[in-house]
């Protein structure tokens, strides 16, 4: 599919003072990966985890009028939290604790990508998140939580961030964020080597993200 502009996106966040360069075994990997060929093979492999995720759990729980953001119910947050044990205090006080229900968020990058063409990437995220209020208000879920390693553009739409413990698993999912990253950035390897920390887990209350979104006009770092 074709990329969108380079302008769409935000290609240059900081990387953290005194960050070693990448080691030359990962630079030569992912420009390998960031090949034509390659990212076709990460698209693909992107869709099919993608497709896999909704075959396990079914229907989202909440879709935004495009598409690009889907959500699904999860009765217990300790299911899919890497601290399970650990209760959690977002940044505007709401303790999200392991028994409470949340929804759990997904981007479809590859429905995302589509609406990009014409817009710049936070208006998009803007109009899908505004669409997301109505459906969200009425719900009795505490949180929307999910993983990312974008941690500046996951901070500015008003997500806490918790750092995880290092892991097998961590390694694998930073990976596959990684992957997703290279299918569906223009800037391809180059941007995926900007991102040198692990995954970290996001949560923003819903209370929150209602109050955050629920005017089209909002400002996302309100």
């Amino acid at each position: 599919m074709p990329d969108p502009l380079a302008s769409e996106y935000a290609t240059s966040p900081p990387v953290p003072a005194g960050s070693p360069a990448p080691p030359l075994s990962s630079r030569v990997a992912w420009r390998l990966l960031g090949s034509g060929a390659g990212r076709l093979i990460a698209v693909c492999v992107c869709r099919f985890m993608r497709r896999q995720l909704e075959s396990r759990r079914g229907a989202p729980a909440v879709i935004s009028r495009n598409g690009a953001v889907r959500l699904w119910r999860v009765e217990r947050f300790e299911d899919v939290s890497w601290a399970p044990s650990e209760p959690w205090v977002l940044d505007d006080g709401v303790k999200l604790d392991p028994a409470h229900s949340v929804l759990e968020f997904h981007i479809a990058a590859d429905r995302f990508l589509e609406l990009l063409h014409g817009a710049h990437w936070r208006t998009v995220i803007r109009q899908e998140f505004h669409s997301l209020v109505p459906l969200l208000e009425p719900r009795d879920e505490i949180a929307l939580v999910g993983s990312t390693i974008l941690r500046r553009q996951v901070s500015e739409f008003g997500a806490s961030l918790r750092e995880l413990p290092p892991g097998l698993y961590r390694s694998f999912d930073t990976f596959y964020r990684k992957l997703i990253l290279l299918a569906f950035h223009p800037g391809g390897a180059r941007r995926v080597l900007l991102e040198r920390r692990p995954v970290v887990e996001a949560a923003i209350s819903r209370r929150e993200f209602c109050r955050r979104y629920e005017n089209r006009g909002a400002n996302l770092a309100a």
